[in-house]
């Protein structure tokens, strides 16, 4: 049966449970994994046999119950495997119990509809067995698509892509568009997402600049500075990017100081505000009207302890799919090359102290500067993250999905180049060990499955190689991370940073 189907059947059903697509989808791919023997020339082998899975199984899932979370990705887990198995046994012998039952099972089906002197409908259902033999072959030809599968992959994948889009369209939202929930969140009629507070700090507002990076903001930077003052923040710095509508002037009518950044996008903007900004603390948040000036507080309130606090975006449905994925993607890569987890370094709103980031070098554009300045001070001295709300923005957004994703990306690899390069190099040759494993097993069975003069000495060779090579890697790679560890306890401990 070809992959087309045993992908599609997982995922269908695992929606109709009421999943996710998104969540469907690594579990629907899963299902997938029992074909790989056919690449050692074997098919229907042990890994289509359901107590097999239950034994890989067991250890997780005992572990998920004792620690009682992920049972229940284990058990989807089981039963996508469990799927394809299933759906095989109705198109040939499979080893459905291996090993508790040495046979192998090919359940017979058939319904023919018979047209003549009457109209019959003759279905046919069988079991047959046949002796299991696990038997390398010398060559396999089996179908990626056939036209029947694609027939039936496609009905159930529109089947279920228009109950999606009707079950969306049916459901009637009771909380107001710009109320936002979610984990440790209360929603308020009166506006957005209130949290509970968190242990009081001691910056008070004149200690605060509060800067907004502006370009063509002018049907939300009222709101912006009106909700600000309403929070007792008068110290409100506008660094425009020469806007061509009426930005300037709805910010100068409220008495806010505006200057003219130098340098292009958002990043001159904010090295601009660093050069003139002379509080103590700086609150960077965008002018869109997508950030509650309400959570300043909850940031300002352990603000005296970092370098830099972060405004974590913890519900996100206000933010884009692909851009939800970006940043996905950006958030991992910062915090494996930087050795320091960070769950959101493109948000839009954070507070940094001043002397701290005047030491920085900040030479990337756009929107990447924020990744650059997380990855930098998450490497020279302290970053937290504060949730907040975030809330949906009012004028058509400016950043482009893939440039902008593609070049915040490349700045988080040259800041692991220029700030933990043992470990990036260390982790680039650790990768070189898949690769040569994988050769290398593979040149393996085919010298003991085959015969010696079947496999290849030059690809054993390269095989090992890239073992060893990925083995000193992953080794140097661990080692770089402890002593970046353990360099940052010593500067904490001594109140200082490294330069």
């Amino acid at each position: 049966m070809e992959p087309l189907i045993h992908f599609t059947v997982p995922f269908v059903m695992l929606v109709l449970l009421g999943l996710s697509p998104k969540k469907a989808l690594p579990l629907a791919l899963l299902a997938l994994a029992p074909d790989f023997d056919v690449l050692f020339l074997v098919h229907r082998s042990l890994s289509h046999s359901i107590p097999v899975y239950a034994a890989v199984f067991l250890p997780p899932t005992i572990m998920a119950h004792v620690m009682k979370r992920g049972m229940r990705t284990c058990v989807l887990a089981f039963s996508a495997l469990a799927s394809h198995t299933l759906l095989d046994t109705f198109s040939g012998a499979t080893p459905l119990f291996w090993p508790v039952y040495r046979e192998s099972l090919w359940i017979e089906t058939d319904l023919t509809f018979h047209i003549g002197s009457s109209i019959n409908l003759i279905p046919t259902l069988a079991l047959a067995t046949e002796p299991t033999t696990f038997q390398a072959l010398k060559s396999f030809d089996a179908p990626l698509l056939t036209g029947e599968g694609l027939v039936i992959s496609l009905t159930l994948l529109t089947a279920m892509l228009l109950g999606i889009v009707m079950r969306r369209g049916s459901t009637v939202t009771l909380t107001p568009p710009n109320i936002v929930t979610g984990p440790n969140r209360v929603a308020d009629p009166e506006g957005p997402a209130q949290m509970p507070a968190l242990r009081g700090g001691n910056v008070s507002p004149e200690h605060v600049t509060i800067v907004i990076p502006t370009l063509n903001e002018a049907e939300a930077i009222g709101t912006v500075i009106d909700e600000l003052k309403s929070e007792g923040y008068d110290n409100i710095l506008v660094v425009d990017g020469y806007s061509t509508d009426k930005t300037v002037e709805i910010a100068r009518e409220r008495g806010v100081k505006v200057i003219y950044q130098r340098g292009a996008g958002k990043a001159g903007a904010i090295r601009t505000a660093i050069e003139v900004v002379d509080t103590p603390f700086m609150v960077l948040m965008d002018g869109d009207g997508t950030y509650d000036a309400r959570d300043i507080k909850r940031l300002l309130s352990i603000a005296p302890e970092y370098d830099e606090v972060i405004g974590l975006r913890m519900d996100r449905h206000n933010i884009p799919p692909l851009h939800r994925l970006g940043n996905r993607i950006i958030s991992t890569a910062l915090s494996l090359l930087m050795g320091r987890r960070l769950n959101d370094p493109c948000s839009g709103m954070y507070v940094l102290k001043t002397d701290s980031v005047r030491n920085l070098e900040l030479t990337s554009k756009g929107f990447a500067v924020e990744a650059e300045i997380a990855a930098q001070l998450s490497n020279l001295g302290k970053v937290a993250e504060i949730p907040i709300s975030y809330r949906r923005r009012i004028e058509r957004r400016k950043l482009q999905s893939w440039k902008d994703g593609f070049n915040i990306l490349v700045t988080v690899f040259k800041m692991a180049w220029l700030y933990n390069p043992v470990f990036l190099l260390s982790a680039i040759a650790a990768l070189l060990a898949v690769p040569g494993a994988l050769i290398l097993i593979w040149q393996l069975y085919i010298r003991y499955v085959f015969g010696a003069e079947r496999w290849s000495l030059g690809w054993a060779w390269l095989g090992l190689v890239l073992l060893v090579i990925g083995l000193q890697g992953f080794t140097l790679a661990t080692i770089s991370l402890l002593l970046k560890r353990v360099e940052r306890r010593i500067f904490r401990a001594v109140g200082g940073k490294s330069g």
